[in-house]
């Protein structure tokens, strides 16, 4: 292990050595013999660092002089950083106008500065020079290892997608399916299933395989991951707003239970609880789950058996076992570019011998096999892996698995890898806020004809696609919407991190760093009492990244001093955050990337204007409600994000860098709309009413204009992606016919109109580049459909209908040719039919349909489809609306239907079926007995209306 902690010394250095020759090459007034002591200090560590990259290839480094030659190296350089970061910050401080006075003033700050900096690098010269010497003393360049890097075959990342399709489980599945769902006994009273095992057996796997196999029969279903030191608060706030309710930002853990118990008290709910690790926590996790005899069940994940018995009494626990030899086998060629059957003679052996290290666990077969799919196909180098590695039946044994494919990573994956260990255990990271922060961390290598945050998406998919990282969401184009780390892979990056000074988790009531000086710190705990957060804090002078994941507390002083930080990330959900914290952030001159969630906080100090280094700024999950006029000041603003309830100031219009801009709120006086022409670099942008809907009639034609001028005028410079939400003075068919043409739209592929148009544009065909599209409109017709499905570039719609369709709904073939995803919605009564012709939709993967059931008092459709022909179809989901008085004959209607066309598809699709409402389904002798009177408004026709 010692080795692989050389990957953050080489990622310090790529970034210093760039700044030391913008230094040397810019224009910038040094002192006489500065100048040559910045080019004596980028030489040196220029070699320095091949040195470096040369022990970043080994796998053990066993003498200690070369480790502690590395880690001087690796404190030198961030010193050397941090001097040079502050020496540009003071030497472009102040070229803003400014009077006589003040100029000379600055000059003579400037030159204190120059001979401030003129002694920083003098020390600096004298301990690079010392570890040089030290070097050549020791002879560390000469330094080897007999074990090299495995080399790796350079192509483009593929994704993760086998995660959900891991062999061996049907047996498993229907085991556990059986016990929660079986027939012929009483189904009312609480029934809780436990899964046990080994960690990286794929236990969370098989709960989720049956959790979404039997979800759709239930009102109400989470799956929550509770891992080693939950966060109760938070894990309680999920369940209760994945079950369909809300929490409060001010909710304790009591107040949150008696809300979940009841809202669940009069529903039939499923619920996954995941990775327990105690009785403790289970017990408070079961408090906030009524047993109301509704059928409910509950499973859960555990490693400990104790823990499994507590979580039910009825001896309903399953033991889940490793892979048999045969489905290991299986699973290990999948992810091979050969089967077992065409595995080359000489590999058969040494195959069998890896797939026996791996004792039948998925998470270890599916890391080494991801590893070798990679790498040349030599009897020499599968035998060096063989080698590598233990048993994997023992934490030892998986963690040099684990180890293997780590230092297989190129050395500009490693830190991206090692950054992960700054999230909490289960927790859920965004894709796009993940690529930015390694762009503000400075990981990410440029590459010509791409942009950083493309380069760091192929980073994301690459350590997907080694299965060190785990997707979460696969979208229809093929993206992760978000990702998460495996638990025992976490414990590796959190125990390399720590050893290298990379990363300082505060976690529990405990922390531990390697060096008088925080470089990252994660802060997962408020627990550690006040003298130990003060001698953290003291440490943080030279702090780059902070993230508070409810690490901090009202009695926290506020963060100052911090000269250096890159990355500063508040989650919390705790409302535990006040303005005071950030009360100094303008002083924080290094910063790159804020993020804010805490309803604690609800202004943003006018200092942040300083910030010209600010490349992002999220503020989504703050109660900050108007931003100040200063945020025009930076100029290096990319991404802008924050809530509906947030306005902002006419300043935004100087943000010339600006790509993305969401969510822009429309205020009465509509001056920012004007103002949003002058963005000329934005890319996407998501615009819409105020959350209190406060936008005055007045000048509604004026405002009118001024939006329309400026979406032309944007989308004509590039825009990308915009999704508005149009105001009650729009004339959203006029606004939408504006967006419908070519000429004023050449680049926009994402579209997303959220109101029911009169009508669909025929201009529409013209947005040939249109990959997702989301809309809705009174009345669908077959020539719109046709319009719709001659799209060449369409990959995903979401057509919402305000109306049943008067006529079959017929998709013809050669249309939606490229479409991969389709969601219709139909709130109409009267049914719904649906025909696929042969060769329609050649690549759709995933259709869903929500319709209403109750029957139409005239002209009724009833239910037909017909998707047999859809070749790539793998998902069908189904939301049946049962509101207005829908008959359970009726509703069984609409499911066979739906159920006849699945079972004679030659691809056998997955199919969810829900009953929305289903407790206002109304029995079929009960509806001729009392069919509604005259003037009498159904539920259906009220809930329109609200």
């Amino acid at each position: 292990m010692a080795g692989a902690i050389v990957s953050a010394s080489t990622g310090v250095m790529g970034p210093l050595l760039t700044k030391l020759s913008a230094l040397i090459e810019g224009e910038y007034k040094l002192l006489k013999g500065v100048k040559r002591d910045i080019k004596f200090l980028r030489d040196e560590l220029t070699t320095m660092n091949a040195f470096l990259m040369k022990l970043g290839a080994m796998e053990k480094i066993d003498d200690p002089l070369v480790k502690d030659c590395r880690d001087k190296i690796r404190e030198l350089s961030y010193d050397i950083e941090d001097c040079i970061d502050l020496f540009m910050y003071k030497l472009n401080r102040g070229k803003a106008k400014a009077g006589f006075v003040q100029k000379t003033a600055n000059k003579i700050k400037k030159l204190w500065s120059r001979h401030q900096i003129a002694n920083q690098i003098q020390e600096l010269k004298a301990r690079v020079t010392e570890e040089a010497e030290r070097r050549l003393r020791f002879k560390f360049d000469e330094y080897d290892s007999s074990v090299g890097k495995v080399e790796i075959d350079p192509r483009l990342p593929a994704l993760y997608v086998e995660r959900g399709k891991l062999v061996g489980l049907d047996e498993p599945v229907a085991k556990i399916t059986e016990w929660l769902m079986k027939k012929g006994e009483s189904r009312q009273q609480l029934k809780v299933v436990s899964i046990v095992g080994f960690g990286g057996l794929g236990k969370t796997t098989l709960a989720n395989q049956v959790f979404d196999n039997i979800k759709g029969k239930f009102e109400c279903t989470a799956f929550i991951p509770v891992s080693r030191n939950p966060n109760v608060t938070k894990i309680l706030a999920d369940m209760l707003k994945d079950v369909g309710s809300h929490a409060d930002a001010s909710d304790d853990e009591r107040q949150l239970i008696n809300k979940l118990r009841a809202y669940l008290q009069d529903k039939r709910y499923f619920v996954i609880v995941d990775d327990v690790w105690s009785t403790k926590a289970w017990k408070l996790m079961k408090s906030a789950l009524p047993d109301n005899d509704l059928g409910s069940r509950v499973i859960t994940t555990t490693r400990d058996e104790s823990v499994a018995k507590s979580c039910c009494p009825d001896d309903h626990i399953y033991k889940i076992q490793r892979l048999s030899e045969q489905d290991s086998r299986k699973l290990f060629f999948k992810r091979l570019p050969y089967s077992e059957s065409s595995c080359p003679p000489n590999l058969k052996l040494v195959s069998q011998e890896i797939i026996k290290k791996c004792c039948g666990l998925p998470l270890a077969i599916i890391t080494i096999s991801s590893m070798l799919a990679r790498g040349p196909s030599t009897k020499e180098q599968w035998e060096q892996v063989r080698n590598s590695i233990g048993s994997a039946f023992n934490s030892e044994g998986m963690n040099d698995i684990l180890l293997l494919s780590y230092h297989d990573l190129p050395s500009h994956l490693k830190n991206c890898l090692l950054y992960l260990s700054m999230f909490p255990e289960d927790f859920c990271i965004e894709r796009e806020d993940l690529i930015w922060r390694w762009i503000a961390e400075g990981f990410i290598t440029e590459v010509q004809g791409q942009t950083l945050d493309q380069i760091g998406e192929n980073y994301l998919n690459d350590l997907i696609n080694r299965s060190l990282v785990q997707p979460i969401h696969i979208n229809y184009d093929g993206r992760a919407e978000a990702c998460r780390v495996h638990d025992m892979v976490l414990d590796l990056i959190i125990s390399l991190s720590e050893g290298q000074n990379f990363t300082t988790i505060v976690e529990g009531k405990k922390y531990k760093c390697s060096s008088n000086k925080i470089r990252r710190i994660s802060l997962q705990s408020n627990c550690v009492g006040n003298e130990v957060m003060q001698d953290i804090m003291e440490k943080c002078s030279h702090v780059r990244s902070l993230l508070s994941f409810n690490g901090l507390d009202k009695k926290t002083h506020c963060l100052s001093r911090f000269d250096y930080l890159g990355v500063l990330v508040f989650e919390d959900s705790d409302k535990n955050l006040g303005n005071q914290h950030i009360k100094y952030i303008g002083s924080f001159f290094q910063l790159k990337y804020l993020r804010i969630r805490s309803y604690g906080i609800t202004e943003l100090p006018d200092q942040i204007g300083d910030l010209q280094n600010l490349q992002i700024l999220d503020i989504r999950g703050s109660a900050i409600e108007k931003l100040p006029p200063t945020i025009g000041r930076l100029q290096n603003l990319v991404r802008l994000l924050f809530g509906r309830r947030t306005l902002l100031p006419d300043e935004v219009g100087d943000l010339q860098a600006l790509e993305v801009l969401s969510y822009v709120t429309v205020d009465e006086s509509m001056n920012l709309v004007g103002h949003l022409r002058k963005l000329i670099n934005l890319k996407v942008l998501a615009i819409g009413p105020h959350s209190s809907d406060k936008v005055g009639p007045d000048g509604s034609g004026r405002n009118q204009e001024a939006l329309e001028s400026s979406l032309t005028l944007l989308c004509k410079n590039g825009l990308k992606s915009l999704e508005i939400h149009p105001t009650s003075y729009m004339t959203r068919d006029r606004l939408m016919d504006l967006l419908c043409s070519a000429s004023d739209a050449p680049c926009l592929q994402k579209l997303v109109f959220l109101c029911v148009l009169k009508r669909l544009p025929q201009r529409i065909v013209s947005l040939v580049n249109l990959s997702h599209l989301n809309i809705g409109v009174t009345k669908i017709k077959h020539e719109d459909l046709w319009m719709l499905g001659g799209l060449p570039s369409l990959l995903y719609i979401s057509l919402f209908l305000d109306e049943t369709p008067d006529e079959t709904l017929s998709i013809g073939n050669q249309q939606f040719r490229c479409l991969k995803e389709f969601h219709l919605l139909s709130l109409g009564y009267g049914g719904l039919r649906m025909v696929c012709e042969r060769e329609a939709m050649p690549n759709l993967r995933r259709l869903r349909l929500v319709f209403t059931a109750k029957e139409a008092e005239s002209s009724d459709m009833g239910f037909k489809f017909s998707f047999e022909h859809l070749a790539s179809l793998e998902r069908l989901s189904v939301e049946i609306d049962c509101l207005g008085g829908a008959t359970r004959s009726r509703v069984e209607a609409a499911e066979a239907a739906i159920r006849n066309t699945v079972s004679i598809h030659p691809g056998h699709p997955t199919l969810e079926i829900e009953r929305v409402f289903e407790d206002r389904i109304v029995e079929d002798e009960d509806a001729r007995e009392t069919p509604l009177e005259d003037g009498v408004t159904d539920e259906k026709d009220e809930q329109e209306q609200s």
